[in-house]
Formats: C-alpha cells, structure tokens, sequence
C-alpha cells in the first residue's frame, strides 16, 4: 500500500503536466502495483489460515487430473469455490483413500477463497485445553469460532482417538454453520456410508442437503504425481 500511495504522491505533483499517454501510462501502473498488493495481501492471509506449509504452492491449476474420479473432484472444488465467491451456502465432503488429492484440492480452495483448515483432532484438543482453569478461552468461545468462521476446512475426520469428543464436536459446528449458512469442506479417508454413520443422522441430513459429496478411492493421487513428475525429469 505504501508502494502505491509514494507513486500516487508523484502522480500528483505533476498532473497538469502529463501528457495523455503517461496518464495512461501512470494509470497502467497503478493497476500493476494494486494488483501486487491484492496478491501479497492473499498469501499473508493463506499463510495464515492453518494451511500445511507444503500445500503453499499448491493450487487447482497444480491439481493433476489422471482419471474420471479426480476430474469429478476437480469439478466439484471448483463450484463450490465459485459459491464461496458469490456468498453462497454449500457443503462439499471429500471421502476416500490417502493420497487422492483431497488436502489439496481443499487448501486450493482456501487460497482463492480465504478461510481457515484445522484437522478435526486439533479442534478436540483445543477443546480439552479450553476444560483447563488455566485455559484463555472456554468451550463455547471455540466452538463459536469455528461456527462462525466465514469459510472452514476441516481434515483428517475420524483419524483421532477420542471420537466421542470428535462427534460431539462435528455435530455442533456442522450445525451451527448450517443455520447461519457458512459454507464448510469436511474431510476424511471414511467411505461415505462410514462417514454418515460416524457423524450422526441429524448432521447428515444437512450436509446432505447443503452440499456435495465426493468420493475419491484409487490409487494415490501423490504417487501419481511423483511418477509424472520423474517422468519429465528423464525427458
């Protein structure tokens, strides 16, 4: 914004001296320059958002689409963020094996959209700190954040050791966020009829209703990746 603001003083001080072709110029610039600062301005909040570091450079340009299954998630991350763009309510879950993508395609999502990621377990544990006495916030004060962020991620569902805690939890954010319409991206290596089952009918049925559910089974989308990638390294 400085950047912007020093070239704008300039600008300024010699206006009525500008030819019409460096006013055009000048005007060119300042677009180059406020474009600069809406990038910079994106990656201070990504990195801020929780995403995992090695998902920094990563995109849905970078997604690498190998077969029908993740031209479908691709589709389907791709109109869920057109929906957060647009304020849109919408649900989207992402189901299958490790390694298919599904990280990815969510932290992509994030960086054009903003939003927060948590994994469902470093939810549960900010929850048992907060029963703490010595904890800053309570119960409710996270759960209410969580409920109330504009976009939220949260990965690795069903992968912690206290899955009535984790439950609990889901239930109350899935909820939450279903009446006040923030859009949500749920993530697990469930199959779909297990994830249903794991989270309860009554959060379920809304998700169901909100949103998409995608699942995303085969051979691993990292491997995938890897091989195509040393492939090019020997051409």
């Amino acid at each position: 914004m400085e950047e912007i603001n020093v070239f704008l003083k300039q600008f300024c001080g010699r206006i009525n001296e500008m030819t019409p072709e460096e006013i055009k110029a000048h005007d060119e610039e300042i677009a180059k320059l406020e474009e600069k600062q809406a990038q910079r301005e994106k990656l201070e909040r990504y990195e801020k958002s929780g995403v995992p570091e090695r998902y920094f450079n990563e995109s849905l340009d970078t997604y690498k689409i190998n077969n029908e299954m993740q031209a479908t998630a691709a589709k389907a991350a791709t109109n869920f963020l057109h929906a957060v763009k647009c304020d849109e309510f919408k649900s989207l879950v992402m189901l299958g094996n490790a390694g298919t993508g599904k990280t990815h395609l969510a932290c992509a999502i994030i960086r054009e959209a903003g939003g927060k990621y948590r994994t469902a377990p470093d939810i549960v544990e900010e929850i048992r700190r907060a029963k703490s006495f010595s904890a800053d916030q309570t119960e409710k004060q996270i759960i209410d954040y969580y409920s109330h962020v504009k976009f939220l991620v949260v990965d690795e569902i069903g992968r912690g050791i206290a899955a009535t805690d984790e439950k609990y939890m889901l239930y109350q954010i899935i909820n939450a966020r279903y009446n006040t319409r923030k859009p949500t991206v749920l993530i697990s290596n469930f199959t779909k009829a297990d994830f249903l089952k794991y989270i309860g009918v009554a959060a379920a049925d809304r998700l169901v209703e909100s949103g998409d559910i995608v699942e995303m089974n085969g051979e691993s989308y990292r491997k995938l990746r890897r091989q195509n990638e040393a492939g090019r390294t020997e051409v």
